[in-house]
């Protein structure tokens, strides 16, 4: 952090430094740590007051056939990369790849109510609901997405984001789910859909293995958390990285792959995409028409302004092949120029990069008939050197029709690698798609691209007034301060190296300015230094 340096007298120089704010908070609502293993029919009770782990057998598949067990993992050993709080986690072990529904998750009431809490609380970007997944062989999957059904909120966890470590010579991959809990619905519902369940989540497993090397396989959940992202005292900053509003850059600088790029990961780059700029007709109401953020019940695609969330635009991706698209990357959206390039250039820590959350808007197509949601399109995202931890699901809808909206959220820390576009060196976010649109064209908006700084950090003392006293070898300083604040000044002989000591500790805030004297050290030139607490 940069210093500020003033000479006083005795070539004493004055030196202020502030504490960077923590940027997160974590609260464990469910770690599977206390449990007592009962079985009523299909449901594994964790304990009497925690958390309930039942297979999913009600809309058929895997779970249903037998072909998934569940089951409490103890680590065995300090480490045990099977676990990431504790000593415990919840082993599900599949006997069969594929697309399945597996399981449901329903924490007791407690937890439930602190969930809720954090929803209803409406403050932009706080509160996250997190768990991670533990892959074990993450190295033996080709490809892994867990879908979670959390209130009308159906994301997928994709593998491809996981951070990957050996042990044993086993590799593993730990990857955590996000729901952002400002996010309107995303709150676990007393009632609608999922009022037979309670306060719940349903999670669902599709999954390809390197058979017949690789004929079954576990993976662990563990460490259900509420992360409050907020530094104390902050206020989030939002800052704009495209809305697609420039006319003499309609569509913000995003470009097709194909013909530039034929492979990317090892998958295919086609040139199916259009790229165009949309312009709304104003007509779009949110007070009729459906819940802004998350989803809507507007009619279809005559109502398409719903895809403009911020100013009149959006980005406009169609495709015109009307069979079943397989996964396969398409385009690209860069972010030069922008408070994204500026924080990645700066080679942040993770600590610091979980103080920014990314997120963005995407209006997806139709479901034509009210009974019938037998389409899917889940998008997968990259940075160009890995993908994003989470994917984006088609599926977060239960039977409503017409356009359906989902806001992208996740934090830079989650985010292992930043590369640049494969058509460029600039950092940007690469769209892949995969899906089975009913046999019609699909057609995708994107708008409103920011990056939220949730814990700016606070201005740095700043000395207004000084007056030394050569003969008591006293400073008398004055600086802006923080109310509730408290401030230590510290003094060395030397800057190299420095060996700085206290001299007053525990002067209080005066408010939105500060005064204090300090007496300096008997040496002929030294060195101050303020710091925030």
């Amino acid at each position: 952090m940069k210093s500020t340096l003033r000479c006083f007298g005795l070539a004493a120089v004055v030196a202020f430094l502030t504490i960077p704010l923590p940027a997160q908070t974590t609260t464990v609502v469910e770690g599977f740590e206390q449990f007592t293993e009962s079985w009523a029919p299909g449901m594994l009770v964790i304990s009497p007051t925690g958390a309930d782990v039942e297979l999913w057998t009600q809309w058929g598949g895997r779970a249903a056939n037998g072909q998934v067990t569940v089951s409490v993992y103890t680590a065995t050993s300090p480490g045990d990369p099977r676990v990431t709080e504790g000593t415990n986690s919840i082993a599900v072990t599949f006997l069969q790849e594929g697309f399945g529904n597996d399981l449901g998750i329903r924490l007791d009431e407690l937890a439930t109510q602190a969930i809720q809490n954090a929803a209803s609380s409406n403050q932009l970007a706080r509160y996250i609901l997190r768990y991670d997944v533990i892959f074990e062989h993450a190295d033996q999957y080709i490809y892994f997405n867990q879908h979670a059904l959390l209130g009308h909120d159906w994301n997928y966890l994709n593998l491809g984001g996981a951070v990957m470590t050996t042990n044993n010579g086993v590799v593993y991959g730990v990857a955590s789910f996000s729901s952002p809990l400002d996010l309107a619905t995303l709150a676990l519902p007393p009632s609608g859909p999922l009022a037979w369940w309670g306060g719940s989540w349903i999670i669902t497993d599709q999954f390809d293995t390197r058979q017949p090397v690789f004929t079954n396989c576990t993976i662990y959940l563990d460490n259900i958390r509420i992360v409050d992202t907020y530094a104390p005292g902050a206020t989030p900053v939002v800052y704009p990285l495209q809305s697609f509003e420039n006319p003499a850059n309609p569509l913000g600088g995003a470009t097709n792959l194909y013909p530039t790029v034929s492979t990317f990961f090892g998958n295919p780059v086609t040139g199916r995409a259009t790229l165009s700029q949309f312009v709304t007709n104003g007509l779009y109401n949110p007070a009729s028409n459906g819940v802004p953020g998350i989803y809507t019940t507007n009619g279809g695609l005559a109502a398409g302004d719903f895809a403009v969330t911020d100013g009149t635009h959006a980005l406009q991706v169609s495709n015109s092949f009307p069979a079943n698209i397989n996964f396969q990357f398409d385009f690209a959206i860069p972010f030069a120029g922008t408070k994204l390039a500026e924080v990645l250039a700066g080679n942040p820590s993770p600590a610091q990069l979980a103080r920014y959350t990314l997120r963005w808007d995407t209006t997806m197509a139709a479901v034509y008939s009210a009974g019938n949601d037998g389409d899917y399109m889940n998008m997968v995202f990259s940075t160009g050197s890995t993908y994003l931890p989470v994917a984006q699901g088609r599926r977060q809808s239960l039977g409503q029709t017409g356009l359906q909206r989902v806001t992208y959220s996740v934090t830079l820390d989650q985010i292992t690698a930043w590369g640049g576009c494969p058509t460029g060196g600039d950092p940007a976010l690469i769209f892949a798609f995969n899906g089975a649109p009913e046999g019609i064209p699909y057609l995708y908006y994107y708008d409103n691209f920011v990056l939220i700084d949730t814990a700016p950090q606070a201005e740095p003392p700043r000395i207004t007034a000084t007056h030394y006293n050569p003969a008591t070898r006293q400073f008398s300083l004055t600086w802006n301060s923080t109310p509730g604040k408290t401030y230590t000044v510290l003094a060395s002989p030397t800057l190299n190296p420095p060996n700085f000591a206290p001299l007053v500790s525990g002067i209080p805030s005066g408010g939105a300015q500060t005064s204090t004297t300090v007496t300096m050290p008997a040496t002929p030139a030294g060195y101050l230094r303020l710091l925030q607490q």
